[in-house]
């Protein structure tokens, strides 16, 4: 029988050291989940610019951030990642300039326009929200995506949350799979032409669960 199991924090060690492979592997899959936008922010061909620096902001980070870091394997192979935030996580997250790429004046301003519509979250007191949830190509359809919203689910449970939500691009078909995890749509987001000029998308929906 085929397993599923987790590995959570994800390789944080005594001296504070994250293990590269986790890195580059998290990197990855975080420009998988937002390649349409890292695209619209600067070009295809920064793709794997993209990849460095996602990889990059995953180092030398506090012990906390580990602790809201998910890896499923499948078989023992990595095959899906996931992050939660809760109030007052801003500063573990915060961008830091090392990190960045070196993109041109225009690349630069479209990744910072881009990361400002991602990070710029208010959470809720006793709310976890869903950051960032991607599976590897290879092991889509074999139910590794609602693990990793169990995984947050559970750890939203054991620090009090009594809900838990994320933002999806109302075009992206994995709306589904959060309708049947029992996420209901609480409002929908556009603003015109910003969140495109933004983002790439044109509208994104606010989904929520209460946790009981």
């Amino acid at each position: 029988m085929t397993s599923v199991t987790t590995q959570q924090p994800i390789a944080f060690d005594e001296k504070d050291a994250y293990k590269d492979d986790d890195c580059k592997f998290s990197g990855r899959l975080l420009v998988e989940a937002f390649e349409g936008k890292f695209v619209h922010a600067t070009s295809r061909g920064r793709i794997p610019d993209m990849r460095v620096y996602q990889a990059n902001t995953q180092r030398r980070r506090p012990p906390e951030f580990y602790k809201r870091e998910f890896i499923v394997e499948y078989n023992g192979e990595k095959a899906g990642v996931c992050g939660v935030r809760f109030l007052g996580d801003n500063d573990i997250y915060r961008e830091r300039d090392e990190d960045m790429p070196s993109l041109g004046c225009k690349g630069s301003c479209g990744l910072y326009c881009v990361l400002y519509a991602i990070e710029n979250e208010t959470i809720p007191p006793e709310t976890c929200h869903v950051d960032h949830i991607s599976v590897e190509a290879r092991f889509r359809g074999r139910g590794i995506g609602k693990s990793l919203l169990d995984i947050a689910e559970i750890d939203a449970k054991r620090r009090g949350c009594k809900a838990i939500y994320l933002w999806v691009a109302t075009s992206n078909r994995e709306q589904h799979l959060y309708e049947m995890q029992e996420y209901v749509i609480m409002e929908k987001y556009s603003l015109c032409g910003l969140v495109w000029c933004q983002t790439g998308e044109k509208e994104f929906a606010r989904m929520e669960k209460t946790l009981v």
